[in-house]
């Protein structure tokens, strides 16, 4: 029953979320009817090239979590952690959504003779390194956007508002790594209390263990190489950036570099705002659309621009993710 009631759960819920996304993207869902023109006289070979470039955009997501595994001495082939990539991803859209996907991330790496410490790092160090890369470009167009006085003040609080939370976190990550001693006593004295409150064992032991598994898994990443790892994150930001501008140019528009990271930065973290939504669906597409079209860019270009990005680089990683998940448990399964 408890089985039955979970699922009836993940499926309203999955529902409600593809059924919120499709709403927020009908404004732009009706303006391809003047993207025909568009359409017509796509360049063939600039689409080519920019699922290429997404393509690789993936491999370099995989690469990072080969090379975090590395730093252990442990080994993951690039396909395993490609196929582990997707499949992730797609669970959270139905179970969780980061904190699922890094869950069952954990799992599936730890799976492939991998360390505990190892595949704990690898599960979550790219979702956090991913959210602050998305910070700091977004950055970019928050001050170039101030500059020329294109946002309202609706506009400007919510994103300050956004941009604070996830700095304050970065500021508690680097008093966490940097004043470890301060950090374990506030922690130890917090998960006491929750235990408290929640009436749950508290095992202190095995708290500060974990804690200071945390700690030499950060030490080794900085004593054994970042280098590889920055690599990784810089391949998947890189490539996703190059695979959007091949779009613009598919589309016959030429976009400048800074228009381009302008409309790129601020949905996507408009899109890890609305953690309610799976990968922010229609909140990315909306807002990427109306930010290319205040900064000049044709609306019939920017509809159709943006709907294939989101196509190449969300929908259909999605849409394979999905099969990718049974297959990586029936493996699972047969190698117990």
């Amino acid at each position: 029953m408890k089985k039955l009631s979970k699922k009836t759960i993940r499926s309203l819920a999955l529902l409600i979320f593809l059924g919120a996304g499709v709403h927020l993207l009908i404004p732009q869902l009706t303006s391809i009817q003047n993207s025909m023109e568009v359409l017509k006289n796509l360049k063939y070979w600039a689409l080519a090239v920019a699922i290429a470039c997404e393509f690789l955009s993936y491999v370099g997501s995989a690469y990072l979590l080969v090379s975090i595994v590395g730093l252990f001495h442990d080994r993951i082939s690039i396909w395993r952690s490609l196929v582990i990539e997707l499949a992730s991803a797609s669970f959270g859209m139905v179970a969780g959504g980061m904190f699922g996907s890094g869950a069952i991330s954990f799992q599936w790496i730890k799976k492939s003779n991998v360390k505990s410490q190892a595949a704990a790092l690898a599960s979550s160090l790219p979702l956090l390194v991913n959210n602050i890369a998305v910070l700091f470009i977004s950055l970019i167009g928050v001050i170039y956007l101030l500059i020329k006085h294109e946002l309202t003040k609706l506009q400007i609080i919510s994103f300050l508002i956004i941009l604070i939370l996830l700095l304050l976190v970065v500021v508690l990550l680097f008093v966490f790594l940097y004043r470890r001693k301060q950090s374990v006593k506030y922690l130890l004295t917090t998960t006491r209390k929750i235990s408290q409150i929640f009436k749950r064992p508290y095992d202190e032991t095995r708290i500060q263990n974990q804690i200071n598994e945390m700690y030499e898994a950060w030490d080794t990443v900085l004593r054994k190489g970042w280098k590889k790892p920055v690599l990784g994150i810089a391949m998947n930001f890189g490539f996703d950036i190059t695979a959007l501008y091949f779009l613009f140019i598919a589309g016959n528009h030429i976009i400048t570099p800074e228009v381009l990271l302008i409309g790129y930065g601020l949905p996507l973290l408009l899109g890890k705002a609305a953690f309610v939504i799976p990968g922010g669906v229609g909140v990315v597409e909306g807002t990427m659309v109306a930010l290319y079209d205040k900064l000049g860019v044709p609306d019939p270009v920017t509809v159709v621009v943006i709907l294939a990005y989101r196509f190449i680089s969300f929908w259909l990683p999605s849409i394979i993710g999905f099969p990718l998940i049974a297959v990586l448990q029936k493996k699972d399964k047969t190698s117990e």
